[in-house]
């Protein structure tokens, strides 16, 4: 038996990840993939910490409102929750691809390294909030699935659906339009130590999104008919689900549950301090689905045109 066969049979035979037979050693340390080494290279280079490489110090909060200050403190403090989210996800990712024999060890690397990224992107949420007036722990409203769960952890847990896909749908996706959001509050952030947190995220999410189109990139030649189909049902799922419901554009779920984040969220944007406008967001969402589209379409996966009650046709 081939260990092609091999593999299929072990994976066809498992429920979930943590089924699999015992299959990742001897492990393969070499480089396979240039490019993705030298984003965790680049990553390890770039480090910082984010208690003492912002100046919190310097955050002059006399220029705010007592409201704008309440607002941008819990839109922070949903920033550490959304990130803390993004931890447990990358948990799972570790250990699909760490389980799964032949993956490259380069590819493993990165998503170690980024597990620890959005821990730093939690933490540096939370002192931020703590600076605004203090980090708040918890929704004080229970919130819609849609926006604070994408359902990664599950995808990744379960063998029916590829990694491949998995890569598509959390990074060439997901990761892709959080990375652009993040463009654009630096744009339009104007208070410095805002602007200081914005930007340190965004480079981090700049080499998240690197590594998922690189890494598929790699992947294209092996693609099939079946894996392709499987790519493509879940990039929708991702997009009508989860982006087009308000997951990074909280406006775009309007809800009892959702007014008072979407109040904070506007008003934090107003300040200057993080966050961005709807009408900045519509233009970068739009955007980022138009360009996810045409660079998926290019390895023959395709994103049909959603249709939206606020947006219309993305």
């Amino acid at each position: 038996m081939t260990e092609t066969v091999e593999k299929e049979k072990n994976m066809s035979q498992a429920g979930t990840i943590l089924d699999l037979k015992e299959q990742r050693f001897p492990l393969e340390l070499k480089p396979a993939m240039a490019d993705v080494r030298h984003l965790w290279d680049a990553a390890n280079k770039s480090h910082w910490d984010p208690a003492n490489d912002i100046p919190w110090d310097k955050f002059d909060s006399s220029k705010y409102s007592k409201e704008q200050l309440e607002a941008s403190q819990l839109y922070w403090s949903r920033r550490a929750w959304t990130e803390y989210t993004g931890t447990a996800e990358f948990c799972a990712l570790q250990l699909r691809i760490c389980m799964e024999k032949d993956r490259e060890i380069d590819a493993r690397l990165q998503l170690s390294m980024e597990q620890l990224e959005e821990s730093r992107h939690c933490v540096a949420s939370y002192l931020f909030a703590e600076k605004l007036g203090g980090y708040i722990s918890a929704p004080p409203h229970p919130l819609p699935k849609s926006i604070n769960h994408r359902g990664i952890r599950e995808k990744a847990f379960d063998l029916s659906i590829s990694f491949e896909a998995i890569m598509i749908a959390h990074i060439c996706i997901g990761e892709t339009i959080a990375a652009a959001i993040f463009e654009a509050r630096y744009r339009y952030t104007t208070d410095p130590i805002a602007k200081e947190l914005v930007l340190r995220i965004m480079r981090d999410e700049a080499r998240h999104i690197a590594f998922g189109w690189n890494y598929m990139g790699h992947k294209v030649k092996n693609f099939t008919p079946e894996l392709i189909k499987d790519m493509e049902r879940v990039a929708i799922d991702v997009v009508e689900n989860s982006e087009l419901k308000g997951f990074h554009c909280i406006w775009l779920h309007p809800s009892e549950e959702t007014k008072y984040l979407i109040e904070s969220n506007n008003l934090c944007a107003e300040a200057g301090l993080g966050a961005c406008s709807p009408e900045q967001e519509t233009k970068t969402l739009v955007t980022s689905i138009s360009d996810i589209r045409r660079r998926l379409g290019k390895w023959g996966i395709n994103l049909p045109i959603f249709k939206h009650d606020v947006l219309g046709e993305v």
